[in-house]
């Protein structure tokens, strides 16, 4: 490795709830991270994915969604969480939108991205997708002249289009740098914290209405053994006694389900057998309570 010319630096990925960030991630990645579902507001937490490759070292950084009117202390966490990343010196700034007309206050919100000094790419998501004629132009046109990115593109996260076009744009615009992380560590982050992430992966595709937001996983303890399956316990907490109920399905047949689906997860993710309980609390109006969002590392 030439330490003359390597490069390596911090990538923040921004966008609206459900833009296709962690989309984006794991395609870029090449292997499955941050957990995805068709509900925005899935991400809650900034997961960092490292991304080695000849010269050079990109460390990805997925953001929550930045929500236009927090609803809550939960998504006031969470969108301060966004912007703290845009703010905190990233090297380059990739900016995913959706293919459709932005409106005035959205470019407005947005605008202070291309002041930070630091390349901003603009990416134009889900390209994939059916669209009246001129549709996707004019949306890449309208959000261009409004942010003056560095770079704007179209791809499609989810089939994989033009995401090796905007690594090759990162990577250009990557500083001069050595490695921040160990040559094959893919995260910063431990086993247990994705466990419990994969456990609300599940909740999302399983449950609907106001169930999954709704919900908070802690893992109380992550036992490897030697020669046996990892012992891993999980409480999943929800706010309203109905709510649980809803969880547990009758005669616990669903959370039945949903165990079997996450530990499917979690064993596919470790790569090595394990066993997985899930009890279900109530936290009353967990979402509104500083306390509780620091027990579930949502605030710091």
């Amino acid at each position: 490795m030439d330490e003359g010319t390597f490069k390596a630096g911090f990538v923040v990925l921004l966008g609206r709830p459900n833009a296709g960030k962690s989309t984006l991630l794991n395609a870029l990645l090449k292997s499955k991270l941050s957990i995805v579902s068709p509900k925005p507001q899935t991400t809650r937490h900034r997961i960092l994915g490292i991304l080695n490759g000849d010269g050079f070292q990109a460390c990805l950084v997925d953001t929550p969604g930045l929500i236009e009117d927090p609803k809550d202390p939960l998504q006031n966490g969470l969108r301060r969480q966004a912007m703290g990343a845009a703010h905190e010196d990233p090297d380059v700034i990739v900016l995913l939108v959706e293919p459709r007309e932005p409106s005035p206050r959205l470019l407005q919100e947005l605008s202070g991205l291309n002041r930070s000094g630091k390349p901003l790419l603009l990416a134009l998501n889900k390209c994939d997708l059916s669209a009246p004629a001129g549709q996707h132009d004019r949306a890449l046109q309208s959000y261009t002249e409004a942010l003056r990115p560095t770079v704007a593109c179209k791809l499609s996260a989810l089939k994989g289009d033009g995401v090796e076009a905007l690594l090759k744009e990162i990577v250009k615009h990557l500083p001069i740098s050595p490695a921040f992380y160990e040559a094959g560590q893919l995260t910063d982050r431990y086993e247990r914290f994705f466990a419990a992430e994969l456990v609300r992966e599940a909740v999302f595709d399983l449950y609907g209405e106001e169930i999954p937001h709704a919900t908070a996983v802690v893992i109380e303890r992550f036992r490897e053994g030697a020669g046996a399956p990892d012992q891993i316990d999980a409480t999943l907490y929800v706010e309203r006694d109905t709510q649980k109920g809803i969880i547990l399905g009758k005669g616990g047949m669903a959370l039945s389900k949903l165990r079997a689906q996450s530990l499917q997860a979690i064993v596919d993710f470790l790569g090595r057998p394990a066993d997985l309980d899930i009890w279900v609390k109530v936290r009353k109006n967990w979402r509104k309570d500083p306390r509780a969002l620091k027990e579930f590392g949502y605030l710091a």
